[in-house]
């Protein structure tokens, strides 16, 4: 069973291994300790959230949330370690954010690494963004457009009258 666990001051020194963890994993980069606490303490400010995924009551990885302007509601990172991955932890443990962040936005945001960047080519796209819109919240469909063969639908607010 995964949970989420809020980052407290008592956990420093797993989040760090984990932060650590997760630049060597995804960037081949092994940050000093500076740079480890600095991330840390750039992820546990007032405008982000930093939850510990828990499988079999371990630390298995890390959620972090950041605010873009408004609500803490951008998904920054996630990561399981590499022993953890392919168990189903990873979604699972987006689910349990969903359900946090239903609590207080319309809407988790993610930016999308298509085919990672097109291969680092990127092309020009500019940003892609896509974000999942919580039933209880009404959009009007006002284009569909399909990236990579996937089917999107481009939304926006209901106006209330």
């Amino acid at each position: 069973m995964v949970k989420l666990i809020l980052y407290n001051n008592n956990e420093k020194d797993i989040a760090l291994k984990l932060i650590k963890e997760f630049w060597l994993c995804h960037n081949q980069w092994e940050q000093t300790d500076c740079e480890v606490l600095e991330d840390l303490r750039n992820w546990t400010t007032d405008k982000h959230k930093f939850y510990f995924i828990i499988y079999d009551d371990k630390k298995v990885g890390f959620i972090h949330l950041g605010s873009r302007g408004c609500e803490i509601d951008w998904l920054e990172d996630i990561f399981v370690l590499p022993e953890y991955q392919g168990k189903g932890i990873g979604n699972q443990a987006i689910y349990l954010i969903e359900k946090i962040v239903k609590e207080y936005s319309d809407s988790l945001y993610i930016e999308a690494a298509i085919r990672l960047y097109r291969k680092l080519g990127y092309d020009c796209l500019n940003t892609i963004t896509i974000r999942k819109d919580f039933p209880k919240y009404e959009y009007d469909i006002i284009n569909r457009e399909k990236i990579y063969n996937l089917d999107f639908e481009i939304r926006k607010k209901q106006n209330k009258m």
